[in-house]
């Protein structure tokens, strides 16, 4: 019987093959870090986290009654938002404001 953990350890390892991202770049040095830590890590609020998360841009996996963000996780959302072209609000929606 596979866990929430190994499930999601295996989609995250199938989708990081295509893309190398050393989690020690952003200086990660931790293979998981705690929704606080991650806030302070991002420098972003609990809903801007959630947001993220709602939008499948970031993983959370419980362990027990903790919520963690894998490392390569958070690297690779580090580098997918020097790809993006700006244009979300702090909550993750986007900005049609002009």
């Amino acid at each position: 019987m596979e866990t929430a953990l190994e499930r999601h350890h295996t989609k995250a390892t199938i989708e990081h093959v295509a893309v190398s991202i050393d989690p020690r770049a952003y200086g990660l040095t931790k293979a998981a870090y705690t929704v606080n830590a991650t806030l302070d890590l991002l420098s972003i609020g609990r809903t801007s986290l959630y947001a993220a998360v709602k939008q499948g841009d970031l993983h959370p996996v419980k362990f027990g009654r903790k919520t963690l963000f894998y490392a390569i996780d958070l690297a690779a959302f580090l580098a997918n938002l020097k790809n993006t072209d700006g244009n979300r609000t702090s909550a993750g929606r986007k900005d049609n404001r002009r």
